[in-house]
């Protein structure tokens, strides 16, 4: 009789929070981000879904991954919610890089289980984690997610800055307008000035370079052997400068390419003392640079600057996507 009991007993159906489990949850994160984000899923996000339904199905080795991040480099860490047996919600944390931060992304919930504090339930769960495991979490949103932004104000976090994509297809064939300032090719004896340019205008405090790209001397400076690093890592970074009068600079250019990568990246950093002075002659030097590349120029451009904006409408750069970065602390210990 009672074996009969159990075997014929109904099975419990999950309801709740919990931590990440990546063998039970990974193919139905992968299902819930897709249906969520799908109008603002670009090439990579949809690749990144792809690959988490395949290693959903990859047995062994996600056994194995599992296993590796209770003790190991910390690997898709996050916190689900279940309805009666079904995922629901998500939160995903991932190490920012720099500094002991965490990035937190993914904050699902599925239309039918909004407005009932779901949300906030996971949000909690991962700020108490990255207060035992770090010293700050920072995450990026739609600037028009009017409901998100006002959930992440109420836990403390603050906006740095508002940044846009823009993006030039290759097929525009007009050339971009002269330089007729005096625009150099910077090297390993600049990096100083070009630091202090972008303290200046792009400080830690405003979001850096941009997302996950803090504004540091490393990131700024160009190696005496930048030929040889770029036939092992396949990434070439190349930077321009237009001098000040005080030695400074007044301008700088950076552009980015890696092996495998179909766009060509790069930064406009122009002192506030010559915005809209400076911006035009970068720009055209930029597409006259890649003209026969057939790449695409993409840059993520704080989107209060509004010199930049028009030099990049009128040269046919369109925006994507503008997000706002916030931060929780209010600061980076």
């Amino acid at each position: 009789m009672a074996a009969g009991a159990i075997t014929t007993q109904p099975a419990r159906r999950e309801t709740g929070l919990r931590p990440v489990q990546l063998r039970r949850d990974l193919g139905d994160i992968a299902n819930l981000i897709e249906f969520c984000f799908a109008p603002t899923l670009d090439s990579a996000g949809r690749a990144a879904i792809q690959e988490m339904r395949l290693l959903s199905r990859s047995g062994p080795l996600l056994w194995a991954l599992s296993r590796f991040d209770r003790t190991g480099p910390n690997l898709l860490r996050g916190f689900v919610w279940f309805e009666a047996g079904r995922l629901v919600g998500n939160v995903s944390l991932s190490p920012a890089g720099y500094g002991g931060g965490w990035v937190i992304a993914n904050v699902a919930v599925h239309p039918d289980f909004r407005r009932h504090g779901i949300a906030r339930h996971l949000m909690h769960a991962a700020l108490e984690w990255v207060q035992a495991n770090g010293r700050f979490a920072t995450l990026q949103v739609e600037a028009d997610n009017d409901a998100a932004r006002a959930l992440y104000d109420s836990l403390g976090f603050r906006a740095q800055r508002t940044f846009t994509r823009w993006r030039r297809a290759s097929f525009f064939a007009q050339p971009g307008p002269a330089a007729n300032v005096p625009l150099r090719l910077l090297g390993p004896g600049d990096a100083s000035a070009l630091y202090t340019l972008a303290q200046r205008v792009r400080p830690n405090e405003a979001g850096g370079l941009g997302w996950l790209r803090p504004t540091r001397p490393d990131a700024l400076r160009l190696s005496r052997f930048a030929g040889l690093k770029r036939l092992i890592s396949g990434r070439s970074v190349r930077m321009w400068g237009v001098p000040a009068d005080d030695r400074t600079l007044s301008a700088a250019l950076i552009t980015e390419t890696r092996m495998g990568c179909t766009t060509a990246l790069f930064d406009l950093l122009v002192d506030p003392a010559y915005q809209g002075a400076r911006e035009a002659p970068l720009i055209g030097h930029l597409i006259r640079v890649f003209a026969g590349s057939r790449q695409p120029l993409v840059t993520e451009h704080p989107a209060d600057d509004i010199h930049a904006e028009e030099h990049l409408r009128a040269n046919y750069f369109r925006p994507e996507r503008t997000l706002v970065h916030m931060i929780w602390p209010a600061h980076i210990r």
